[in-house]
């Protein structure tokens, strides 16, 4: 009974253990079978978010990209290159087949562009010789690959079109419409020699400075892509590793975002790795996890190979163990240890690769030479590279976290904020896309030049900000070298040129004496290539200040007709030179601009020269203007060779000319038509040609015309009636009958008789019969030339003291000497001013002054000074002053009528006369006559009567404009010259006692 009894208990224990054992190993089977896949599901998804952090880096290399096109004017192929080497994407970002920039190519410019590119020899000796678009074909726009990083084994991408083909073009136009990167539909490179699929990612690259607020504002402003080629079996191993060999993986393309759709049928395949491929039996675990990238739905999937050991291996220790509850429960938990073991060991292998991940990544970042600084919509610094913690002089961990305007200085920190807050609130872009030089602040609060180029991009419906900084210090440095070698060029070269000028000047007009024909043709020779060098020089520095932004503009509504009647007039010796004719063929007399005068007939200027250089002998230049629209256009057209294909790309570049044998045919620095185009732009105008090779060319400019000012009547003359009969007698010489009784009339309005002569005959008939007040001449008279005339008179026995007002159409510059020896009071060019006219006359009947005039000549070029004193001869007391000092001692010892004051001195700046010669008690009429063309401040400019620029401005006309303020100061004080010499013979005796 007993035994029976044991017997049974045994049985009944094994039964029971059997049982329990049976129940333990299904438990601890149906737990390691839980537990292994929460550990498949949980290794799925870190694998999900590896991929996506990998693309993530990937697009953040071509927001760097991005911002390194934005932060310059253009990129060129090397840059590109040095910039993309320096990246290292083959070791740190494994997967990328090609980086590289596409440019829209418009059809219009699509030969000019493959000529550009085939001549490129900045990374190639020989260019690209070969170099062709493709597929080809005439389309109306071409976005083509331009540059491509490496260029060895992508050869057959380069020149393809990627709007040639559907999946590219499609992701091209999102991009280019919507500014954010555009992931293409998957395709097969064109440079694919396996049979991987492969995808493009795209980001869209605009124009510096244009505006993108809208889809329209961002396709007008689109320059082109930057991208990076994936092919997706690479992709796949670098970013899994062995993972890819132990698991079935699987990426569809599921289609755009937010697209109808999602369906297996509609899936694209992007990648397949199938180690298990031939198996029957299905996958044990199945993951599948849909996300978007740059416009695009994908959706992973990944499937364990065999079903988890861990499941066979915990069922067969617990049956082992079974008998004994202690090797169960031993078995149990070390089958729960090693679960767990294995799950973190897991756990912490991913989050291993994905800290490499992300310092791989943060390598790219910290390895870039320029700032980079990542900001939230708060302004909170996220990111702060290697470069930056360089350039700011903090460490990263002083700046993350805190606002980004603790790296700014006033008044910059204080407007950080608002700006934020106001792009928040209205969506209005002041600073995002657009390059800017601002000032940074360092740890220490020293500041520096910087250049900055933010950009915008959203990441997890995040909206970050990116800034690329460049520290412009050392650029700033070479500026400033730069502006220094300028002012010394102004000054070292302007001034001993108007001095040779002068000096040839007067040689020619017979101060020496009569000259030998020789000695006269060499002096000619001389005075033509001293002009040349004049222009070239003036050309130069034109092309700094405007590339400077130091170029002034004086704006004025004004009708177009006169200024290009003027024109043609100033140029018409130039023309006759190369036997050509300029001639107004279309007049828009009622067309006004807004402009600046002066620099509208230096872009006239530039273009009547070159056609008439260009033009064959005995042809005209045809001039005309004319209503487009609500722009009004000048045209200048020429019957020459025309400009060469090859030539038109260039035409408005620095030093551009057509090529060697007509520049040295022609002559010419190559600047007139840069020069004439940044003048146009700067006046809101555009500027273009036409032209057919061997049948001329046409030069055109655009301004938007300008209703012209209301209330614009000319003044009248004093008088304001019939002239009396003791009235003074005015001589108008003119030969054309309308233009003289216009004079006649103002003239008589003023309350002056008048009489006219229309030829040079009439008016000796005229001088001899009657005495006059004065006498307005015209240049060209058709029995005689106002110059030849009025020589002869003067020279005649008795004298001709008749103060004379020149009234032409030619130009003062074609006969400087009639401000001169000539001793005209005024030279009005048609259409006549009546208030000047008016008022030179009231000058000129005053009469001259019994004393000469009394000039201070602060300059230290000493033979400029005398060149000076040989224009004003008798008529004029020249004291020199060398320095500041010497002037200022001057100014406190006599009294002067005139001062010319330069204001590049050995010890300061003639600006600083100006205080002292205001508190005079008399104080005399400044001209500023110096080799800059700098701006003087405006307190500066109220106390300065006329400002000159040598080599621009003759010493002809510096004396003609001198005396006509002497005329005007001596006669308004009759007691003047009176205590002129009081003070000589005062300042004599003192001199006297001091010799004693």
């Amino acid at each position: 009974m007993a035994l029976f009894s044991i017997q049974r208990s045994a049985l009944l224990s094994l039964f029971a253990g059997l049982a329990l054992t049976v129940w333990a190993a299904q438990w601890a089977a149906g737990v390691a079978e839980s537990e292994a896949r929460h550990e498949f599901q949980q290794a799925a998804a870190i694998r999900a978010l590896q991929l996506k952090e990998r693309l993530d880096a990937y697009e953040g290399v071509l927001r760097g990209l991005q911002g390194f096109f934005a932060g310059s004017e253009e990129v060129d192929r090397g840059e590109f290159h040095r910039y993309v080497v320096r990246l290292e994407l083959k070791q740190d970002l494994p997967g990328v087949q090609v980086v590289g920039f596409a440019r829209r190519v418009p059809l219009a410019e699509r030969d000019a562009f493959i000529a550009a590119v085939r001549a490129d020899r900045r990374l190639v000796v020989d260019g690209y010789p070969t170099f062709a678009i493709r597929p080809p074909g005439e389309r109306p726009e071409y976005l083509v690959i331009d540059y491509t990083e490496p260029p060895q084994g992508n050869e057959a991408a380069f020149g393809l079109d990627l709007l040639s083909e559907g999946a590219r073009r499609s992701a091209a136009e999102r991009a280019r419409a919507s500014g954010a990167a555009a992931a293409t539909a998957p395709i097969t490179l064109v440079q694919e020699t396996g049979r991987q699929s492969s995808f493009l990612l795209l980001l869209p690259i605009y124009r510096n400075g244009a505006s993108l607020a809208t889809i329209e504002e961002r396709w007008a402003a689109f320059v082109g892509v930057v991208y990076a080629a994936f092919r997706m079996g690479d992709l796949a191993r670098g970013v899994f590793g062995e993972d890819a060999e132990r698991l079935d993986l699987r990426i569809d393309d599921v289609g755009l975002v937010g697209a109808a759709g999602g369906a297996v049928a509609d899936a694209q395949p992007l990648l397949r790795l199938t180690p298990s491929e031939g198996r029957s039996s299905p996958p044990s675990y199945s993951s599948e996890t849909p996300f978007d990238f740059a416009g695009r739905q994908w959706r992973l999937r990944i499937d364990a190979v065999d079903a988890p050991a861990a499941v066979k291996r915990t069922a067969t220790a617990v049956l082992a163990g079974g008998a004994l509850i202690s090797a169960l429960v031993f078995a149990l938990l070390q089958s729960f240890a090693g679960s767990r073991a294995r799950a973190l060991t897991l756990a912490d292998a991913m989050t291993h690769e994905l800290r490499e991940s992300e310092a791989r990544t943060r390598a790219v970042l910290d390895n870039t030479l320029d700032a980079i600084i990542t900001i939230d919509e708060q302004g909170l610094v996220e990111s702060f590279n290697l470069a930056a913690e360089s350039l700011f002089r903090y460490r990263t961990e002083e700046v993350l976290g805190r606002n980004v305007k603790m790296l700014m200085p006033a008044p910059y920190a204080g407007e950080h904020d608002g700006y934020l807050s106001a792009y928040r609130r209205t969506g209005v872009r002041k600073i995002i896309g657009i390059g800017r030089e601002v000032v940074g602040k360092r740890s220490d609060g020293s500041c520096f030049p910087m250049e900055l180029a933010v950009t915008e991009v959203t990441v997890n419906d995040r909206r970050r900000f990116i800034g690329l900084v460049r520290d412009i210090s050392e650029r700033k440095k070479m500026e400033q070298l730069k502006n220094e070698f300028v002012f010394t060029v102004s000054h070292e070269l302007r001034t001993p040129l108007t001095s040779i000028r002068g000096s040839l000047g007067l040689l020619e007009g017979g101060i020496a004496g009569e000259l030998p024909t020789q000695a006269r043709a060499l002096i000619g020779i001389a005075a033509t290539n001293c002009d040349r060098l004049v222009d070239l020089i003036n050309d130069i520095l034109d092309v700094e200040r405007i590339a400077s932004g130091r170029m002034s503009f004086q704006f004025a509504t004004q009708p177009l007709l006169p200024l290009i009647e003027q024109a043609v007039a100033a140029n018409q010796g130039f023309a006759v030179q190369h036997d050509v004719k300029l001639a107004i063929v279309a007049r828009l007399a009622e067309g006004s601009a807004h402009i600046d005068a002066d620099r509208l007939l230096q872009v006239l200027a530039n273009l009547l020269s070159n056609a008439a250089k260009f033009s064959p002998p005995g042809e005209t230049v045809d001039v005309s203007l004319h209503r487009r629209g609500d722009r009004l256009r000048i045209e200048v057209v020429d019957r020459g060779p025309g400009i060469p294909e090859e030539f038109r790309a260039r035409i408005f570049d620095k030093f551009s000319q057509a090529d060697g044998s007509t520049t040295r045919a022609k002559g010419g620095s190559g600047l007139g038509l840069s020069i004439s185009r940044a003048l146009v732009e700067r006046m809101g105008g555009e500027i273009g040609f036409n032209s057919e090779p061997g049948h001329g060319a046409c030069f055109w400019f655009e301004l938007p015309e300008v209703a012209p000012l209301s209330g614009t009547v000319p003044a009248k003359g004093g008088g304001g009636g019939e002239a009396s009969a003791d009235a003074p007698r005015v001589l108008v010489c003119e030969d054309d009958a309308d233009v003289a009784q216009l004079l006649a009339n103002l003239l008589q309005r003023a309350g002056y008789q008048v009489d006219h002569a229309a030829s040079a005959a009439m008016a000796r008939e005229l001088l001899a019969s009657r005495q006059y007040a004065a006498m307005t001449l015209e240049i060209g008279l058709p029995d005689e030339t106002g110059v030849d005339l009025l020589t002869r008179l003067r020279a005649a026995k008795g004298g001709f003291e008749v103060p004379v007002v020149v009234v032409s159409g030619s130009p003062d510059v074609l006969t400087p000497t009639l401000g001169g020896a000539l001793a005209v009071v005024d030279w009005l060019e048609k259409p006549v001013d009546a208030q000047r006219l008016s008022a030179a006359l009231k000058r000129a009947i005053r009469g001259p002054a019994s004393q000469p005039t009394r000039i201070l000549h602060v300059e230290d070029d000493v033979d400029l000074v005398h060149i000076v004193a040989a224009q004003f001869g008798s008529r004029a007391e020249i004291i020199e002053a060398r320095t500041l000092s010497t002037a200022k001692a001057e100014l406190a010892t006599r009294i002067f009528d005139v001062v010319i004051l330069d204001l590049g001195l050995p010890d300061g700046s003639g600006l600083d006369l100006l205080p002292l010669i205001q508190g005079l008690a008399q104080p005399p009429a400044v001209v500023v006559f110096s080799a800059s063309d700098a701006e003087t401040p405006l307190a500066a400019q109220r106390a300065v009567a006329a400002s000159l620029v040598k080599s621009r401005t003759s010493n002809e006309r510096l004396v003609q404009i001198v005396h006509g303020l002497t005329r005007s100061a001596a006669r308004a004080e009759p007691g003047r010259r009176a205590r002129l010499a009081d003070e000589d013979v005062t300042k004599n005796e003192k001199e006297n006692d001091d010799e004693c």
